[in-house]
C-alpha cells in the first residue's frame, strides 16, 4: 500500500510540473489531413460523430474499452491515407519513461471476444520529425518507426493507384461515396498514395492474431490502432472504471508495455513506442533523435474485406509519456548506483541536511527513511 501511495503522490507531482511548464501532453494541432478512399471518409456515425474530422485526433482520447472501439475518432481511409499532428513541445526520449516508451498513439481497436491475442485492428505506421530548424514547420526529415514487421523499408514502401471511374474495376474505389472530398482535383482522373506496407498474412485479415500467441509475449508492436484504448480510470482493463478521480493527463500518459500481451495495470492502453526505434528509412540507420515535435500516421494495410470494407486506421489521440521519477534520489533524471549512494548518505543526515536531501524524500514525509531507499532499489531492477 505504501508503494502505491508513493506512486500516486509522484504522479500528482509530475502532473503539477507539467501543468506549470505550460506543456500540453496531447497533440495540439493538425498539420495535414489526407485521407485515402474509404467507406467512412464522408460519414457521420449513428451517434453524430463526423469521423472525417481531423480535430478528433487533437487533445485527449475518448476511449472505447476492450470490447468496442471509440467513436470520437478520425478515419484515414484506405492505403496511404494519413494525418500529421504537432505537439507544443519536444516529446523527449526520456530515460525515466516506463519501459523506455516515449509516446502513445490511441485508436479504436478492441479485443475479439475478450481474447488479448486477437485484435480487431486496422494498423498504421508511425513517422516522427524533429523541428531541428525551429521554424515550427514540418520541413525537416521524417523518420520511420519500423516496429515488428517492417524489416525492409525501401522494398515495403509501395504505391496504390486510385481512379474516379467507379464503374471500371481496374483501379479502386468501386463506390463514389468512398472518395474523400477534394481527393481528385478538377480534371484529374488518377491519384496515387504511398505507404510502408505491412504484410497481409499478419495484418490483412478481419482480426490480427498475435504471432506469439500463447507465450504471453506480444509479436506486434510499433504500429497504431492495435491495442485498445481504455475507459478513463479503468486501471485493470476490465471495462469498469476503478478511479473516477483520474484526469486524462494522468491516465493517458502512462505507457503500456508493448512487449507483453494485455494492457499494463494503470495504463490507458494505446500503442506506445520508443523514439530510439526511429530509423532513416532510406538507409535503415538509427535516427538517434533526442525527441520529436511532429508525428505522422498512415494506413499501411492494403486490403478490402468485403462487407467489412477497407482496412483503415482510425486515430483517437496521441500523447507524450509521463516519466516516472520515483527512485531518482539525487535528482539527476536517471536511476543508477549513485542514487543508492545518495539515499544511504541522506539516511545518516540530521534535519539540517533536509534541503540537500530533498530529492531522496521519495515518500514526501519530510525525512529520508528506509522506505525511500527501498524505492530506489526497486527502480534499479525495473521500470
Amino acid at each position: 500500500m505504501l508503494f502505491l501511495t508513493n506512486k500516486i503522490i509522484m504522479m500528482t507531482v509530475v502532473t503539477l510540473v507539467q501543468v506549470l511548464s505550460g506543456e500540453e501532453p496531447f497533440a495540439v494541432r493538425v498539420l495535414e489531413y489526407s485521407p485515402a478512399p474509404g467507406q467512412f471518409v464522408n460519414s457521420v456515425t449513428d451517434d453524430g460523430y463526423a469521423i472525417n474530422d481531423p480535430i478528433a485526433a487533437v487533445g485527449a482520447p475518448d476511449g472505447g474499452g476492450t470490447a468496442d472501439g471509440a467513436l470520437d475518432v478520425v478515419t484515414l481511409g484506405g492505403f496511404g491515407g494519413s494525418i500529421a499532428l504537432a505537439f507544443d513541445h519536444m516529446v523527449e526520449d526520456h530515460p525515466l519513461n516506463p519501459y523506455g516508451m516515449d509516446a502513445i498513439v490511441f485508436g479504436n481497436a478492441w479485443w475479439v471476444v475478450g481474447d488479448v491475442n486477437r485484435h480487431w485492428a486496422e494498423c498504421g505506421t508511425i513517422e516522427i520529425s524533429l523541428d531541428a530548424n525551429e521554424n515550427d514547420v514540418a520541413d525537416d526529415p521524417w523518420y520511420l518507426i519500423p516496429g515488428s514487421h517492417i524489416s525492409q523499408p525501401v522494398a515495403q514502401f509501395v504505391s496504390q493507384t486510385w481512379d474516379n471511374n467507379t464503374n471500371d474495376a481496374t483501379y479502386p474505389p468501386a463506390d463514389a461515396l468512398w472518395i474523400p472530398p477534394g481527393f481528385f482535383a478538377v480534371g484529374e482522373t488518377m491519384v496515387s498514395t504511398v505507404a510502408y506496407a505491412l504484410p497481409l498474412d499478419v495484418f490483412g485479415n478481419t482480426s490480427v492474431v498475435n504471432p506469439l500467441s500463447g507465450t504471453g509475449q506480444e509479436g506486434v508492436f510499433g504500429y497504431t490502432d492495435y491495442t485498445p484504448t481504455l475507459f478513463l480510470g479503468d486501471l485493470d482493463g476490465d471495462d469498469f472504471v476503478d478511479d473516477f478521480s483520474l484526469t486524462p493527463e494522468e491516465f493517458y500518459t502512462v505507457a503500456d508495455n508493448p512487449y507483453f500481451t494485455g494492457i499494463s495495470a494503470g495504463s490507458g492502453g494505446g500503442d506506445a513506442f520508443d523514439i530510439a526505434w526511429a530509423i532513416d528509412p532510406s538507409s535503415g540507420a538509427f535516427a538517434l533523435l533526442p525527441g520529436f515535435h511532429f508525428l505522422r500516421i498512415t494506413t499501411s494495410v492494403n486490403a478490402v474485406l468485403g462487407p467489412f470494407g477497407e482496412k483503415s486506421v482510425e486515430v483517437d489521440a496521441v500523447s507524450d509519456v509521463r516519466p516516472d521519477l520515483t527512485g531518482d534520489a539525487d535528482g539527476d533524471v536517471d536511476i543508477d548506483l549513485r542514487d543508492i549512494s545518495f539515499a544511504l548518505t541522506c539516511l545518516s543526515h540530521d534535519g539540517n541536511s533536509r534541503a540537500a536531501c530533498a530529492p531522496a524524500e521519495i515518500n514526501l514525509v519530510r525525512i529520508v527513511e528506509p522506505s525511500d531507499l527501498i524505492q530506489v532499489m526497486v527502480r534499479m531492477t525495473g521500470p
